[in-house]
C-alpha cells in the first residue's frame, strides 16, 4: 500500500465527506433546531472538520498544507453543495449564508492548520 493509503487522516477525511454528502443531500430535517441559526453552525462545523482532516493529511506528512489551494475547494464546494441543494433536493434549499458559514469554517480550520505547521519545525512549506 502506498504512503497515502496509508494515511488514516485521508481515509477519516473521505469518510467525513461521503456523511456530509449524506447530511447535505440525503438527510430529512428533524424537529426545531436548537437555536435560531443552528443550520450555520453546523455548516461551519461540517466545513471546519472536513477541512482540519483534509489538512491533517500533509501535517502528517510533515509538510504545511496548502492551504490556498485547500480555500479554493471549499469556496467551489460551499457553492455547488448550495446549488445542488436548491436544485436536487424536495426539501432543502440553497442558502449563500449557509455557503459563507461554510467557507467561514474551512477558513478558521486552515488558519489553525498553518499555525499548526508554523509552530512545528520539522514541518516543511509546500506549494
Amino acid at each position: 500500500m502506498s504512503e497515502w493509503g496509508r494515511n488514516k487522516w485521508l481515509w477519516l477525511s473521505l469518510t467525513w465527506f461521503v456523511a456530509a454528502i449524506y447530511a447535505l443531500f440525503f438527510k430529512q430535517g428533524g424537529g426545531a433546531a436548537p437555536f435560531a441559526h443552528f443550520d450555520k453552525v453546523a455548516h461551519f462545523g461540517l466545513f471546519f472538520g472536513q477541512f482540519w482532516l483534509l489538512s491533517k493529511i500533509f501535517l502528517h506528512r510533515q509538510q504545511t498544507p496548502p492551504w490556498r489551494w485547500l480555500l479554493l475547494a471549499a469556496l467551489v464546494w460551499a457553492g455547488l453543495s448550495e446549488y445542488l441543494q436548491a436544485t436536487l433536493t424536495p426539501d432543502r434549499h440553497g442558502d449563500v449564508f449557509d455557503a459563507i458559514a461554510d467557507v467561514l469554517g474551512a477558513a478558521c480550520a486552515l488558519w489553525l492548520a498553518v499555525r499548526v505547521a508554523q509552530a512545528s519545525p520539522q514541518i516543511k512549506e509546500t506549494a
